[in-house]
């Protein structure tokens, strides 16, 4: 496969004193050469991927948007767009975070991940809005696996020890609890992304930690907004 890398560095906008938004960007992508016409009687893949700096993965998410353009037409987007030097995202257009609303993001303010009283006020959160969800939506499958998340943070002995029963239509399904309950006997990792809470005070923030930049890596896939709330 042939593959292009290119590194840009889109505008920035300052919101307020403490924040800031990446202004969206016009990606033109031009094939130089010609195929052959019997190649033309099927699809032709084009991937691309855009990425950011690991420690902006908590506030910000690329959301990629792609449509065909004629020359004309392109040509006449782009002349309207260097002269107006402020690009907007069309009216139709709506992220995939707007679609259907996320009522327990941003979390609040006061939120902290070292408490495990918080995680499981969210977790409890986070469950009243995956049973009113429909599950055949991509939401649910994200919001079941934020859900397993913070429980296991809220009571990390699970499913030994102390915790609240949950609603069962929320199975015990996904790869983070399913491996959680694998190992859960041995207290070992299993990779990078599966991760076991020893019991050890001296060892709990670090634990909750990892936990929470995994919350962290997950929210942005439908919410790729700021994660806690202004005062």
């Amino acid at each position: 496969m042939l593959t292009h890398y290119s590194t840009v560095y889109p505008d920035v906008k300052s919101q307020d004193a403490d924040d800031v938004t990446l202004q969206p960007m016009l990606l033109a992508i031009r094939f130089s050469g010609r195929l052959p016409r019997h190649l033309m009687e099927q699809n032709i893949p084009i991937e691309i991927s855009v990425s950011l700096a690991e420690e902006f993965g908590c506030f910000a998410m690329p959301v990629v948007q792609t449509m065909s353009f004629d020359q004309h037409f392109f040509s006449s987007l782009y002349t309207t767009y260097i002269l107006s030097k402020d690009f907007e995202l069309s009216d139709d257009f709506v992220s995939p975070a707007n679609d259907i609303p996320i009522p327990f993001l941003p979390l609040p303010s006061e939120f902290n991940y070292t408490k495990r009283a918080d995680w499981e006020m969210l977790s409890k959160r986070i469950e009243a809005w995956l049973i009113e969800l429909d599950t055949e939506l991509p939401q649910w499958t994200w919001g079941r696996d934020m859900f397993w998340l913070t429980f296991i943070a809220a009571f990390p002995a699970f499913p030994r020890g102390t915790w609240h029963m949950w609603n069962p239509r929320i199975l015990l399904e996904g790869a983070f609890i399913e491996q959680w309950l694998e190992t859960s006997s041995t207290n070992v990792n299993v990779d990078d992304d599966i991760f076991a809470i020893r019991g050890d005070d001296e060892r709990d923030a670090e634990d909750l930690s990892e936990i929470w930049d995994a919350l962290c890596r997950d929210a942005a896939l439908f919410y790729p907004y700021t994660l806690i709330a202004d005062d």
